[in-house]
């Protein structure tokens, strides 16, 4: 049995498949994912005596986890999803920026018709790290002070200023639409 817990020990990076729920139980920075458990760090895997795999961290980025809340900067909008470029987690900024997608189901508590009115590119967000199966980070904007930080005007590019529950670009003119968080900041 030991040699064979000795051929396990082995580098693995996020999204390395470990085994199955039938043979092991996920442990420590691992998730599983329709039977299949798979590594969620850079690391070194490990099966303890009681079947129990994990991965050790050495040395990478700490990933986002569950219900943690992240700010972001939108950097492309579809029709019915955003992609976000993670920049901070909670309170610590990360060197190296993860990726994650908002679904406009995931957005409002209202029904939104485009994802444009939800976020544009280049908008700074705060979201919710709603969940991480399968490697990727889903985000939420439904809930208290979630939503777009700053926006910047469509035509011209100038920063969006909150007048009366209208963003409105004091360059041009433009008013458009996001879902906002409480503290959105009108400042330059």
């Amino acid at each position: 049995m030991p040699k064979k817990v000795a051929e396990r020990d082995r580098f693995v990076v996020p999204g390395s498949r470990l085994g199955v729920i039938e043979e092991f139980t996920a442990g420590r920075g691992t998730y599983e994912s329709d039977g299949v458990i798979y590594s969620q760090n850079i690391g070194s895997a490990t099966i303890s005596p009681s079947r129990n795999v994990s991965v050790a961290p050495e040395n990478s980025p700490t990933l986002p986890s569950e219900g943690e809340n992240i700010i972001g900067i939108v950097a492309n909008v579809h029709e019915k999803m955003a992609v976000i470029e993670i920049i901070k987690l909670e309170d610590r900024l990360i060197p190296m920026p993860f990726t994650g997608f908002l679904q406009i189901s995931a957005s409002s508590p209202r029904y939104e018709i485009s994802m444009t009115d939800v976020c544009r590119a280049n908008d700074l967000i705060r979201a919710k790290v709603a969940s991480m199966s399968d490697g990727i980070i889903r985000l939420m904007t439904i809930g208290n002070n979630l939503g777009v930080l700053k926006a910047y005007c469509s035509n011209c590019g100038h920063h969006l200023t909150l007048r009366r529950k209208v963003l409105k670009c004091e360059r041009c003119n433009n008013v458009e639409k996001r879902k906002l968080a409480d503290d959105y900041s009108s400042l330059g």
